[in-house]
């Protein structure tokens, strides 16, 4: 049976550098995944981030973290705002939250034939392109809710009211509706 968060987190405080290891490589990808999106210009930054996100989890565990919170929320805000201070160290963050949701790494959403496959691929170049039209904001909160996380965690990502959150989601929805229909796509 996997262990709870809370249990690793525990079990690390109490001198477990190796429970430490198990939640680092239960969020590592998820994490790293979402910096790529929000730095894509360079990979290089996108490690810096990743790196100073985890030295600030271990050092900020045992004084901040409360088990009342969801770990993956807690650890995408901490990867949120030091990729803000990465933007806001080179003033400028607006022109470089470029997301493309085409991951290579994911698989087609049908493996039954060869069609589905490329009809796959269309649809996620598609909706990578519309997602670029997106506020900042917009993006963050579609590509936060595909990680599955609440619009409460998103709130304290974005550090705005959950309504605001919810608000963000919708308006988001609406434009990409909007833009994959002019590019023959229909939701």
């Amino acid at each position: 049976m996997e262990r709870s968060d809370n249990d690793l987190i525990k079990s690390y405080l109490a001198g477990s550098d190796s429970d430490f290891e198990v939640l680092f490589d239960r969020y590592k990808n998820q994490l790293y995944y979402y910096l790529m999106k929000m730095i894509p210009e360079s990979k290089s930054d996108v490690d810096d981030v990743f790196q100073k996100t985890w030295i600030k989890v271990m050092q900020k565990l045992p004084i901040y973290y409360s088990e009342t919170n969801r770990f993956q929320a807690w650890l995408f805000r901490i990867g949120h705002n030091l990729a803000i201070d990465y933007f806001r160290s080179r003033k400028r963050r607006s022109e470089h939250l470029e997301i493309d949701l085409l991951d290579e790494r994911r698989t087609p959403l049908s493996k039954d034939s060869p069609t589905a496959q490329i009809m796959n691929r269309e649809i996620a170049v598609a909706v990578g392109a519309a997602l670029k039209e997106l506020s900042p904001e917009q993006r963050e909160v579609f590509l936060l809710r595909q990680r599955r996380l609440s619009f409460k965690e998103i709130a304290v990502i974005q550090k705005c009211p959950v309504n605001t959150a919810l608000a963000r989601m919708q308006y988001a929805l609406k434009k990409l509706k909007e833009i994959l229909s002019q590019g023959g796509f229909s939701l």
